[in-house]
């Protein structure tokens, strides 16, 4: 986490260890990362051992110690040379490892959330506890979820050093809690979301939240932009009905004005590059 008013530009470095099932195939699966985060050295797998059995069945076993034995090595030799040497020191031929990207985290854990949202789609940290029925994501949630990982992933292709700047954390209140952000710069603070035809109601609860977040940046740090980036269905799309095409226009035009009173900018988008543009123009 990070004052509004006290931004550094990144504290930690990573890179990610791809294995190659079958030798020369091409095909990558991302298994481990190796970082620098406050001037240690992280070596994590980022698949669990039973993902590896579902997939390899008994042979899932194997693949895991092998994948334990190549991150015990790397990490010992980034240890006593750095993270520079580690890179050429890979094991075996059938492991690769990516050029280190830098990012800000305010934590180990958020360094490794990090690396699995941008880099390993199969993965999950190994740490992390498993969720229960209480606390799995709505379907709602998810949809979400994945119109921001698609809006991320299209401004890391427009914009590869916004990247740094996703899921950052900052304190709004003096004592309270770290609130996160979908992209939080010098300059911006920006959140996603979705207004959908059949959920209208959850998407107006979940804009109004992000749009209080945004408010309190906003208010922390008068210099900043306090965007709320929403997807919507185009007015032209012929899946609407005519009572959904009306309430929309009638919620967009209430977040809008809802927006305008707390200074927050209200950006709707119809498509992921159109959202991924709007935030690189903010930015």
């Amino acid at each position: 986490m990070t004052e509004l008013s006290a931004f550094v530009d990144n504290n930690a470095r990573y890179s990610v260890v791809g294995w190659e099932p079958v030798p020369g195939s091409g095909e990558r699966i991302n298994v481990a990362a190796l970082c620098e985060y406050d001037g240690r050295f992280i070596a994590k797998s980022l698949v669990r051992e039973e993902v590896l059995r579902c997939m390899y069945g008994a042979a899932g076993d194997g693949v895991f110690q092998m994948v334990e034995g190549v991150i015990e090595a790397l990490s010992a030799v980034a240890r006593g040379h750095g993270l520079e040497a580690a890179l050429a020191s890979l094991p075996l031929s059938n492991f690769s490892i990516a050029e280190p990207r830098a990012t800000w985290a305010s934590n180990e854990n958020d360094l490794l959330r990090q690396i699995v949202l941008m880099n390993c789609s199969l993965s999950v940290i190994a740490d992390e506890p498993i969720s229960t029925s209480d606390d799995l994501p709505t379907p709602e949630r998810e949809v979400n979820q994945q119109w921001t990982t698609k809006v991320k992933e299209a401004i890391q292709v427009l914009r590869p050093d916004l990247s740094m700047y996703f899921n950052r954390e900052a304190i709004l209140v003096d004592g309270g809690v770290p609130v996160r952000f979908a992209v939080l710069t010098q300059r911006l603070a920006a959140q996603f979301g979705m207004l959908r035809p059949s959920q209208q109601n959850q998407g107006m609860e979940d804009a109004r939240a992000k749009m209080w977040k945004l408010a309190l940046a906003k208010e922390r740090n008068p210099a900043l932009t306090a965007a709320l980036v929403f997807g919507t269905p185009s007015d032209d799309d012929i899946t609407l009905s005519d009572k959904q095409r009306d309430r929309l226009k009638s919620n967009v035009g209430e977040l809008q004005q809802e927006a305008a009173h707390r200074n927050v900018e209200v950006s709707e988008v119809h498509t992921v590059t159109a959202a991924a543009a709007r935030v690189v123009e903010l930015a």
